[in-house]
């Protein structure tokens, strides 16, 4: 094991399984819909020794999540196309393609397409695994209630705020 491995487990604090690289073409992957928005995995958790996820997302004009806050994971979003208004603790602003958002866990954020088209965004969640929070709201049939939500994103140490939050 060279040293910078050494270093860089022993500051992540654990010593993280190996993976394999992956290689996705594009458009490649599973894609699935949840509550009206595309997601297309390109890595998981199962498949990066759970140190990250990346998911590339469509969103339809006016969607959104609700403002939340992840206990566990940070975020990094690249806007691909279209336009998002980030509402990141106190500040609101709208990004377009090109611009990022680097959001640490425990700071309240959520986004919405602002474009009159859909828009699209890749983003990297570290550590993985919140992919299966996504998933498992896919699979509800009919679509989750708004306090179903709240259920349902507990075990993941994510806060959904009421509107207005």
């Amino acid at each position: 094991m060279s040293e910078t491995k050494i270093r860089v487990d022993a500051m992540a604090g654990f010593a993280a399984p190996p993976f394999h690289p992956i290689l996705t073409d594009a458009g490649a992957g599973p894609t699935f819909t949840m509550l009206g928005t595309t997601m297309r995995l390109i890595a998981t958790a199962a498949g990066t020794g759970g140190r990250y996820t990346v998911i590339e997302q469509v969103t339809p004009p006016r969607w959104g999540p609700p403002r939340h806050i992840h206990s566990r994971e940070d975020e990094i979003f690249y806007i691909l196309d279209g336009s998002y208004e980030l509402h990141v603790g106190d500040e609101r602003r709208t990004v377009s393609a090109g611009a990022s958002a680097i959001l640490p866990r425990n700071i309240p954020h959520g986004f919405r397409n602002v474009a009159s088209t859909p828009s699209r965004f890749v983003f990297v969640i570290t550590p993985g695994g919140l992919e299966e929070y996504f998933l498992a709201v896919a699979k509800c049939s009919p679509p989750p209630s708004p306090a179903q939500l709240v259920e349902l994103a507990r075990p993941f140490g994510l806060t959904l705020l009421p509107p207005g939050a």
